[in-house]
């Protein structure tokens, strides 16, 4: 005979099970209202923005004008307050979000992350470690300070870095976990393969349904899950319920997008600020693509108008929202270009990057860190990101540390031994 743990221990497929109903229901989008959104705390929010690919970071953001060493676009050096831009009439969306926003921004040039190729690039940058298993500083993030969230942490880009934190992250675009949570149908893909899907419940179903599952579960409550582990499943199964009514609102509410859908700013945008705002998220990963210009590295202007056009576009809209100082921002690309083209008119990859951040806490107008007049990172004083020859390169380890101070959350646990560089913190 089983022993009295085994018979009563309420197991997650048991819970799964008694589940099967709810996400019936789900697939029907037929739930009654969406419950108040869950709070998140005090903690601020994190939304990055990646931009794939490597940009050039000459075009704007880390001028290199006038040098032998170094093959500059067209433009000049402008001064918005205390940044220096590279700007050109062909890129006038720079220019703007610049005369807009660059009291609320903070440059970080010099970026080191000691790779050449892609997907290293972008573990290191995303997670601040070469290791394939950590978690990127949004899931971290999310799962910090609000892993109760429906969708603690909403990838709208492909590039997100789960590692361990999967369980925590709601995707869309190519996977589309977050449409096939909605309705499990869209988790197949060609002509005949969607499974029969049995009983399509109406709103009085549903509501019969979700009653008789809140019923079960206090019940299972009072006669085994009044203590312990059983307690602890019996309200995340309750408390699950409540998630599920919240994303089938949001999605109801919002166009979630189809597979393989475009990676456009425009369309991201709106999703990430409802997101966070109604509670169903705190960390949100946008997405731009395309950046490695190995050919015609021209194109890069086209890219920078696309990005800042959109930027300001995600600032006005996070403004309007009553967001904006709750939120922290990053915005990066894993990579740099080469100082020189090469023979086909384009640059190749480049270790050296730079990186924005703006939002709440943030010291705007600032520069930090630096590059040579080859696009070298030169050390600097971690404290102050000043340039010290005494001082150390800034890794994306310290940027990701740095990114975890800034938003409450302790570092050590997921780069032990890193020095955050947190200078941009106002």
């Amino acid at each position: 005979m089983k022993d009295e743990h085994t018979r009563f221990a309420l197991t997650r497929r048991r819970l799964l099970q008694g589940g099967a109903a709810a996400a019936a229901v789900a697939a029907s989008g037929t739930l009654l209202p969406p419950t108040r959104a869950l709070g998140a705390g005090s903690a601020r929010k994190l939304v990055v923005i990646v931009n794939s690919g490597g940009w050039d970071t000459t075009y704007a953001l880390d001028p290199k004008p006038g040098l032998a060493t170094v093959d500059a676009p067209d433009g000049d050096v402008q001064m918005f307050g205390g940044l220096p831009i590279y700007t050109d009439p062909s890129r006038p969306a720079v220019s703007e979000f610049f005369t807009r926003y660059a009291d609320r921004v903070a440059l970080i040039n010099g970026l080191q992350v000691r790779s050449f190729v892609h997907p290293d690039c972008l573990k290191r940058i995303l997670t601040g470690s070469p290791s394939e298993t950590t978690a990127d500083m949004a899931a971290v993030t999310a799962f910090e300070h609000a892993a109760d969230l429906p969708v603690p942490y909403l990838a709208l880009g492909g590039q997100a870095r789960s590692g361990p934190l999967a369980a925590i992250t709601g995707r869309t675009g190519t996977t589309h976990q977050l449409a096939a949570l909605v309705d499990p149908a869209q988790a197949y893909g060609g002509d005949g393969l969607i499974p029969d899907r049995g009983v399509d419940p109406s709103v009085e179903e549903a509501a019969l349904v979700r009653d008789y599952l809140e019923a079960s579960a206090e019940r299972l409550r009072a006669t085994r899950g009044q203590r312990g582990y059983n307690q602890r499943r019996v309200q995340d199964f309750i408390s699950s319920l409540t998630r599920a009514q919240q994303l089938v609102g949001f999605s109801e509410e919002n166009d979630l997008g189809e597979r393989n859908y475009t990676l456009d700013l425009d369309f991201q945008i709106p999703l990430a600020v409802r997101a966070l705002k109604d509670g169903l998220s705190h960390s949100v990963l946008l997405q731009t693509d395309n950046w490695d210009t190995h050919q015609n590295n021209a194109q890069q202007s086209m890219l920078h108008e696309s990005l800042f056009g959109s930027l300001s576009t995600l600032v006005q809209a996070f403004d309007d929202a009553g967001t904006f100082d709750d939120t922290l921002f990053v915005v990066l690309s894993e990579m740099g270009r080469t100082p020189r083209l090469n023979s086909d008119g384009g640059k190749d990859h480049w270790p050296v990057t730079s990186a924005m951040i703006f939002g709440g806490g943030v010291r705007g107008g600032s520069v930090f860190g630096a590059s040579s007049d080859e696009l070298d990172a030169l050390s600097v004083d971690l404290s102050t990101g000043e340039a010290d020859a005494g001082g150390k390169q800034l890794a994306a380890a310290n940027f990701v540390a740095g990114i975890y101070s800034a938003l409450g959350v302790d570092p050590e646990p997921h780069l032990p031994g890193v020095q955050p560089f947190d200078a941009f913190c106002a």
